[in-house]
């Protein structure tokens, strides 16, 4: 199975790229329009082309070799065969045509391979020994022996004029020789079909075919949802969840479910462009569906306002939803929580919560270097009345309560009115953490990690300033008010803000230009946190190599990468990118990693 996936992407691949027309509207595609999985792939000249150029650039001390390593591989698979019969105008296609075959020895999947026409195809395709057992069949079906894919075996090839379908099922062969209706780009909708018709490599999910066949299933599971939750909190998997966390989790678990229900397509792409690596996935809702509806309430933003956060962070991060996700969101997220016996501290926090979100909150701007240093600034149609209301919810927690999701050993000190700075009148929140009692009611493979986790967050004796100046609400976590001060003033006085860095500006740039979420990191940041996210697991685990710690790449301008989230019409979209510049900093800094595998 594993070598045909292989040799079918790279006989596919022979096909270069299909021209901008292949996105206009009713664009007729080769492949059954009830295939449930496709994937489609760029040509050969242009995604090699264009692979070499990003190796290159992102990669020069390896690229060569990596070329090299590559260009064996492929000449080793299509040794003894010529492909001057694949036409170099269309791409091709990989497809699984039934998706319960893949449980089976002989899986329905078909390659879709454009040619020029399909007898010259045969000729030159095929090597001596394929072509001596050719069986021209009458039925539509041609079949070979061939031990390309392993042992000996037969495989059927089937013309479809302008493309030969290559399968190694009789089943699937059969089907495809006789009449089949055929998709179009209508299928996919105008977004998708553009996605997945332009990038270099690209997977489509035909949620109308899977609905047809397992919707029964998909409804059976929703109402599996509160069994399964509760059977997990039973079970200590859930963790430090309150009851209206747990509620959110049901609320997004019965969502997920009713947004497969709902969905007719699901796109997930890959382009390699001169400027870096783009990834898409793209989710098209049926018309009037519950997650279309939703979807119609949501307005994307320019998000101008991340600019303005101050540099030298790790992350930064701009979001706004409408009514009904930012009430699950919000949910989800608790940042505060009582202990289980204090009623009145739960009736309080209740009452302060609520204050916030009848105060109107909207757009959201934060960065952050943890455990160091964070901002947030939160624009509120009663600015005054949420700052008052955040530092009461903080006063309700009392030793014992919970502060985003970590103990805190004490309640903590909050000082009304404590500074005045720039316009804005400050409360200060003192906190002292508990981080062992966090994790004590956690599965014991998860308590290191996640104690880990916690630590990386919020150092062990926290200070915040909660202000507002009647627009926006600001907190800042920093060691003291002088650092979070100089952050303030960063924000407030538009100087040595993020949007003037070179990096920053090229990630934006590339994103869509509105969007409900947008991520920002800088590319050292990440790494760092996600290999420090890894070596507790590594640790836990009984010979596995011991994860070395990456050091800074010395030298060069702060590289970044983004993505973000776009709620719009019938569509959710998802757009990821990564610059050249990120990548050649991740390289040198997996290199310095892998270096220090013990």
């Amino acid at each position: 199975m594993f070598r045909f996936a292989f040799a079918a992407l790279a006989i596919a691949l022979a096909a270069p790229a299909t021209n901008a027309a292949d996105a206009k509207k009713g664009t007729a595609l080769p492949f059954p329009a009830k295939a449930p999985i496709v994937v489609s792939i760029n040509g050969y000249d242009t995604a090699r082309g264009r692979l070499n150029k990003l190796l290159t650039a992102a990669l020069p001390k390896d690229a060569a070799r990596v070329t090299k390593l590559l260009d064996g591989e492929l000449d080793q698979l299509f040794e003894g065969r010529k492909l001057d019969d694949v036409r170099k105008d269309a791409r091709g296609f990989v497809v699984l045509n039934d998706l319960a075959s893949l449980i089976q020895d002989t899986p329905a999947v078909s390659v879709f391979v454009p040619v020029t026409k399909h007898k010259d195809f045969l000729k030159s395709f095929l090597t001596k020994e394929e072509f001596k057992t050719l069986d021209n069949g009458k039925d539509g079906v041609d079949s070979i022996k061939t031990a390309a894919f392993g042992e000996e075996q037969p495989a059927y090839l089937v013309d479809l004029k302008d493309y030969t379908a290559i399968t190694l099922d009789k089943a699937t062969a059969e089907a495809h020789a006789a009449k089949f209706a055929t998709a179009n780009s209508d299928q996919l909708g105008t977004d998708l079909a553009e996605t997945f018709l332009k990038a270099d490599l690209a997977l489509y999910v035909n949620m109308d075919a899977i609905n047809d066949q397992f919707g029964d299933q998909i409804r059976e599971f929703k109402g599996l949802v509160d069994f399964a939750l509760q059977q997990a909190a039973q079970q200590g998997a859930l963790g430090s969840l309150n009851k209206k966390q747990i509620e959110a989790v049901k609320v997004i678990l019965k969502g997920l479910v009713q947004g497969v229900e709902d969905s007719r397509g699901v796109v997930a792409a890959v382009e390699l462009r001169p400027e870096g690596v783009f990834v898409r996935l793209q989710i098209r809702f049926s018309e009037n569906s519950p997650s279309a509806k939703l979807l119609a309430t949501e307005k994307p933003e320019t998000m101008a306002d991340i600019a303005k956060l101050p540099t030298g962070l790790g992350t930064y991060t701009a979001m706004k939803f409408g009514k009904a996700i930012s009430e699950v969101v919000r949910d989800l997220g608790q940042e505060f929580a009582t202990t289980d016996d204090d009623g009145k501290g739960a009736e309080l926090l209740e009452q302060h919560l609520k204050a916030v979100a009848d105060a109107g909150p909207g757009a959201e701007y934060s960065a952050a270097l943890p455990p160091a240093a964070s901002i947030t600034v939160t624009a509120y149609k009663d600015a005054d009345k949420a700052a008052k209301g955040l530092a009461k919810a903080f006063k309700a927690i009392g030793a014992g309560g919970r502060v985003n999701g970590i103990v805190v050993k004490s309640a903590p000190r909050v000082g009304d009115d404590a500074e005045k700075h720039a316009g804005f009148t400050f409360a200060s929140v003192n906190l002292n953490f508990d981080f062992e009692a966090s994790v004590a009611a956690l599965p014991e493979m998860v308590r290191d990690a996640t104690l880990e986790a916690f630590k990386r967050a919020v150092p062990e004796k926290a200070a915040q300033w909660i202000g507002s100046d009647g627009k926006v609400v600001v907190r800042v976590m920093a060691k003291d008010w002088e650092a979070a001060k100089k952050l303030i003033d960063q924000y407030l006085g538009g100087k040595a803000t993020i949007g003037a860095n070179a990096g920053f500006k090229k990630v934006r740039e590339q994103l869509p230009a509105e969007a409900n979420v947008l991520f920002i990191a800088e590319i050292e940041s990440a790494i760092n946190g996600l290999v420090a996210a890894m070596k507790p697991a590594a640790d836990a685990i009984p010979g596995f190599p011991q994860i070395g710690i990456v050091k800074k790449v010395e030298g060069g301008q702060p590289a970044y990468l983004g993505f973000a989230v776009t709620l719009k019409g019938e569509v959710a979209t998802v757009t990821g990118f990564v610059p050249i510049a990120s990548l050649e900093t991740a390289a040198k800094m997996l290199e310095s990693l892998f270096k220090k595998v013990e």
